[in-house]
């Protein structure tokens, strides 16, 4: 007669453990806030610059272009779709004069997570180059690692652009990029 009671029990504790664990993902759920989204515009002054740069030749002439927060998230989120196959959306950014933050949602093998990070960015011979103070990525050290090499060779990619850059003004919410066009 033991048996219908242990069958029952382990019955029970599997069902609380079941009701626990669909209660513990419905509250991770809901508690997820809602992603922040901007509209994908491409910066007017950016594609002014693009486009009189495909125009024609205009080699060593300089450049100015000035973006705030909103305009750098709006034109990141144009960019990426474009893009689709970079696994990210959702970009926020914030600009300092020391450094500058994006955050958003990166998916990772098939999920979709939060993903952050700090830099801070300078120039050196034209090109940008960025020093990664914090980066919240949920995945292992090794990856993680593998991340932020992939993230480097991205932004050694600047040199195909047919700009220098030569100073960069970082302020309080936006940042004034001057270059010449290679």
């Amino acid at each position: 007669m033991k048996k219908p009671f242990l069958t029952r029990f382990n019955f029970l504790i599997a069902a609380v453990l079941i009701a626990a664990n669909l209660f513990a993902w419905a509250d991770l759920l809901l508690a997820m806030p809602a992603p922040y989204v901007v509209d994908p515009v491409r910066d007017p002054e950016i594609e002014t610059l693009l486009n009189y740069i495909h125009s024609g030749d205009h080699s060593g002439e300089t450049w100015q272009v000035t973006l705030t927060e909103l305009e750098a998230e709006q034109t990141i989120t144009w960019y990426l779709r474009r893009y689709p196959q970079i696994p990210f959306a959702n970009p926020k950014v914030e600009i300092t004069p020391t450094y500058v933050t994006g955050e958003g949602d990166a998916t990772i093998a098939g999920l979709r997570v939060y993903v952050g990070g700090k830099a801070h960015i300078t120039l050196a011979e034209g090109l940008p180059q960025v020093k990664i103070l914090e980066l919240s990525l949920p995945v292992p050290g090794p990856i993680r690692q593998a991340i932020e090499d992939e993230i480097q060779v991205q932004l050694r990619r600047a040199d195909l652009l047919p700009v220098r850059f030569t100073s960069a003004e970082w302020q309080e919410g936006q940042v004034i990029v001057r270059g010449i066009i290679r």
